[in-house]
């Protein structure tokens, strides 16, 4: 990029609160412009602002583009607040996911003045002021499904095409003024433009290529790069301008080529639609840190001493979290305490579900008792879990002290006998020690007479100081009591699948993994303080042991509910650090495997896997010392 070429200049930027036009002002304003900024939000104009840095030159003037008589404004504004504008970027746009035969008028009347006609109207506007001081330039973000039969985003692709159609005779047409035209392809890009589009029948937007979604910081780099090009139409993926001049020389391979994106929308099932666009996969809160046991494993022993709150998170902190419930698929209420000691929980529950949440919780379930199964019940909760990490009363009651493993039993059968069609997902926790381990099989057996769907076997894998260590069974080696445990470990996996118990279990020896089940990508943990972390491991820091050696686990946080929302906090330089290293693993780890020559040959296999570990970039602080990397 000419980094000279910005500097100075005044642009005026549309769709500027979305990831994608947030990350080109972000780059602008590094670039010395001086920008006026639009969108129809002025609360998130302000909040845009306010994280550029101080001393950007930035005008904000809020705007609905669906209505012609505010853009006029706009343009009017724009010139009269900064003087001139020497730079227009088209940016914003907006998506509508629908059939055809199902696509509403009044939408698509509405997505055409946002993504059509108010582009146009904008250049109208500026380029008679732009030919008066000699030239300027015009930048107008278009896309591919334009020129692709792309299932589902025809309306979208119209609109956008209509807009690139006459805005590429505008350049001809224009060039005698010295007023450039270019219209700038970025492919797919992982940002907020599916979860703001229209839709019909909740449809999901379908993407035509394999790798569907760069990053918005990325692609918003290309397109800067682009827009000091000459004027012209500039394509940022090579597929999608491959395909595009496909459907024009093959049309017939391109639409084979798409059929199966029309079958997936023609018969999507109901499951996969709605929760699929939210922004955050799992939003993990600790009701409470309390706990009403003394298991001779548990790490949060010392945690425990001298809690604020009584441990429990008060009704404040989760008042925060209300809001952003909408964008949100799933709600863990599990920390590392016991969650029905938070009183406030069934009314949190229903919530989450009010909001279209998933919800669940781990419990050790001494609390749990008829009146609280028909809680459970009532409030649709999708999944329960039950600490159990013994198959008779002696083992129980030696490991899980202060519990009862006649009471939990009977409490696990309040629920599992009063369900219909088998809801919530009923689950038991197994964390195999040496205490314990002789009781695999049996565990499976138990399960099964209860009427529970699943046990997770687990490592006693996360330590405090002393808490939790030793009663591990894995190691950084396969030895032969490992492999004793895996051969017991397999044996009980394939009784519970004769059983019909589904089961989950670990790897015994380091496995390194692109990005832990927890994946930071999507999810986030808050404590019941309001502080909100990557994990519940990292969230608590300490003198801990990793293979066996010790350690410190460091405390990482983004940050506090009680002094940002969690938006902020999501957006804040630790978080995008520990979103954006593994994504970059994950990225990194398919590409090397998908270069990887390995036929049929199992060992090539392996060293492409090890291959595919080595080219991936470090874990961001405390994930390369933790077990979940490592799928123990």
């Amino acid at each position: 990029m000419d980094h000279s070429y910005f500097s100075g200049k005044k642009i005026l930027l549309t769709g500027a609160t979305g990831d994608l036009g947030s990350s080109l002002a972000k780059n602008l304003t590094s670039l010395k412009a001086e920008l006026v900024l639009t969108a129809r939000s002025g609360s998130k104009l302000e909040a845009l602002v306010n994280s550029l840095p101080d001393g950007a030159k930035i005008t904000v003037v809020p705007a609905d583009l669906a209505r012609r008589n505010e853009v006029e404004t706009l343009a009017d504004q724009a010139i009269a607040r900064i003087g001139h504008i020497d730079i227009l970027i088209n940016n914003a746009g907006l998506g509508y996911f629908a059939l055809l035969e199902e696509a509403d008028e009044e939408k698509i009347r509405h997505l055409f003045e946002v993504n059509t006609f108010a582009p146009l109207t904008l250049i109208s506007r500026l380029t008679p002021h732009m030919a008066k001081r000699g030239g300027g330039r015009i930048i107008n973000i278009v896309s591919s499904a334009g020129r692709v039969p792309i299932p589902t985003v025809g309306v979208y692709g119209g609109s956008k095409s209509a807009l690139a159609v006459m805005t590429n005779t505008m350049r001809l047409e224009l060039e005698p003024k010295n007023i450039d035209i270019l219209n700038i392809y970025p492919g797919t890009v992982n940002d907020s433009f599916e979860r703001n589009a229209l839709r019909e029948n909740e449809r999901l937007g379908l993407c035509p290529t394999a790798d569907c979604g760069e990053s918005e910081a990325s692609t918003a780099e290309k397109i800067l790069t682009a827009a000091t090009g000459e004027a012209g139409e500039v394509w940022l993926e090579r597929t999608g301008k491959w395909m595009a001049l496909a459907a024009i020389a093959w049309p017939n391979m391109v639409d084979n080529k798409l059929k199966h994106l029309r079958d997936k929308a023609i018969t999507i099932s109901d499951s996969e639609k709605p929760k699929k666009l939210r922004r955050w996969r799992l939003l993990q809160v600790e009701s409470s840190l309390a706990c009403n046991l003394k298991c001779i494993m548990c790490p949060w022993v010392d945690e425990r001493k001298n809690l604020q709150q009584r441990g429990h998170m008060e009704q404040s902190t989760w008042e925060t979290l209300v809001p952003y419930l909408p964008e949100v698929r799933s709600v863990d209420f599990t920390g590392g305490g016991e969650p029905l000691l938070q009183r406030r929980l069934f009314d949190w529950i229903d919530q989450a579900k009010n909001n279209g949440c998933d919800v669940g919780f781990l419990t050790n379930g001494l609390l749990f008792n008829k009146e609280v199964a028909k809680k459970v019940l009532n409030a649709g909760v999708n999944w329960i879990g039950f600490s159990v990490d013994g198959a008779d009363k002696e083992t129980y009651d030696f490991i899980r002290q202060g519990s009862d493993f006649e009471i939990i039993c009977r409490n696990i059968r309040y629920l599992t006998e009063s369900r219909v069609d088998s809801q919530p997902l009923t689950m038991i926790n197994f964390v195999i020690m040496q205490s314990n381990y002789h009781q695999l099989e049996k565990i499976v057996h138990l399960a099964h007479e209860l009427g529970v769907n699943q046990v997770n076997f687990k490592q006693c894998d996360v330590i405090r100081g002393e808490h939790g260590k030793q009663y591990g069974l894995f190691g950084s080696q396969e030895t032969k009591k490992i492999k004793q445990l895996k051969k017991a470990l397999d044996k009980a996996n394939r009784i519970a699948r004769k059983l019909g118990v589904k089961t989950t279990s670990f790897s015994f020896v380091p496995e390194e993994q692109s990005v832990c089940d927890q994946d930071p990508r999507d999810s986030i943990f808050i404590r019941f303080d309001g502080s909100v972390s990557p994990c519940i491991n990292l969230a608590i820091g300490g003198p801990s042991s990793f293979l066996g050696k010790d350690i410190i686990f460091p405390h990482v946080s983004y940050g506090n509910v009680s002094d940002q929302d969690l938006l902020t906090l999501w957006e804040s330089e630790r978080c995008r650090l520990y979103r954006g290293r593994f994504s970059q693993r994950v990225k990194t780890h398919d590409a090397a495997l998908a270069r990887a020559d390995f036929g049929h040959d199992i060992i090539k296999l392996k060293e492409a896997f090890q291959e595919a570990i080595k080219a991936m970039p470090v874990p961001p602080e405390g994930c390369k010392t933790c077990h979940y990397l490592y799928d123990i």
